[in-house]
């Protein structure tokens, strides 16, 4: 999860909460979060917040993205604290997720020197991409093996230690909650 906080007209700050996902920003309707301002551009850039933190792309707007006013000529990872700037939009980066510590990834149980990827769902060893046998099934769908007991084996996730983090994120997904308030509507 991420957080930005728009710095609004009049001193309003506005707070916008990123879930994991690809999110687009621009004046267009069509995109997830409309930025009524007249220096952004209708499709101005997308937000990626993946786990290894949050990465902005320009989608060649006509006034820019820019991340502590450097240009976004590529997608650039930002972090807490920068700030990000669309047209004359700007947004403080409070919270972004950050890539996991070394000491945090797990590695292969084949080859001790790659980081882990995949779990076996029925031996629960971890492995990495290149040791998973992989299986194209009819319809396009892959199977994913393990190499020692052939189970399926599914995407690792790096689950941080914080309680509150853990048990909001797990709340979250029970419950489903979202946001049904579209961010930037008039004021």
């Amino acid at each position: 999860m991420a957080k930005l906080v728009v710095k609004g007209p009049n001193g309003r700050d506005e707070v916008l909460i990123l879930k994991p996902g690809t999110h687009r920003f621009g004046r267009s309707t069509a995109n997830d979060f409309v930025v009524f301002d007249h220096t952004v551009s209708r499709f101005h850039c997308e937000i990626e917040v993946r786990e290894d933190g949050m990465w902005v792309r320009d989608l060649d707007s006509a006034n820019g993205t820019f991340v502590d006013d450097v240009p976004v000529t590529q997608a650039v990872r930002v972090g807490k604290g920068q700030v990000l700037r669309l047209g004359d939009v700007r947004m403080l980066v409070q919270e972004a997720p950050e890539p996991p510590r070394p000491e945090e990834v797990p590695m292969c149980s084949i080859h001790p020197s790659y980081p882990a990827s995949m779990q076996c769902t029925q031996c629960h060893q971890i492995f990495c991409g290149s040791c998973v046998h992989l299986i194209r099934r009819q319809g396009g769908q892959y199977l994913r093996l393990c190499p020692k007991c052939s189970g399926h084996c599914v995407p690792l996730t790096v689950v941080r230690s914080t309680a509150k983090g853990f048990l909001q994120g797990m709340m979250e997904r029970l419950l489903k909650k979202r946001t049904l308030r579209h961010p930037f509507q008039g004021e």
